[in-house]
């Protein structure tokens, strides 16, 4: 069964996020990414639209992976996905991409949530057991 994790990020952490991609389908875990890129910033006249096509999204994935970096928790549309996530039933779990420090702050809705280092096969473990 394919474990479908739709991917919380920010455009900046977009190379860190392609890598996670790659390393989680090389596990032995039937894994299927759907993520939902923004292209517009959360005030625009489109983010009724955006919104609407991100809600699709969550509703069909089994949990919510949150990649958060230095700028992840000043994100609107990052808390607004994984507060969705919550308002849907759907698990969330968060991902430091960085082990250096310079990430301060993770976004608030991740608060009482498993936040992981980035370790793949804790990650995708974690990810086996939320989804059961």
């Amino acid at each position: 069964m394919a474990i479908r994790a739709f991917l919380s990020f920010v455009e900046e952490d977009l190379n860190l996020v392609n890598l996670f991609r790659g390393q989680a389908k090389n596990e032995d875990l039937d894994l299927e990414f759907d993520d939902y890129s923004i292209k517009e910033p959360f005030d625009s006249n489109n983010s009724d639209y955006i919104a609407r096509g991100i809600t699709n999204q969550i509703k069909y994935s089994s949990l919510v992976i949150c990649l958060y970096g230095p700028a992840t928790s000043k994100s609107k549309w990052v808390e607004w996905e994984l507060n969705k996530a919550l308002e849907l039933g759907k698990p969330i779990m968060g991902v430091n991409l960085y082990s250096d420090g310079r990430t301060k702050y993770y976004p608030a809705p991740l608060d009482g949530h498993p936040r992981l280092t980035w370790n793949i096969s804790a990650i995708v473990k974690k990810m086996e057991e939320l989804t059961q």
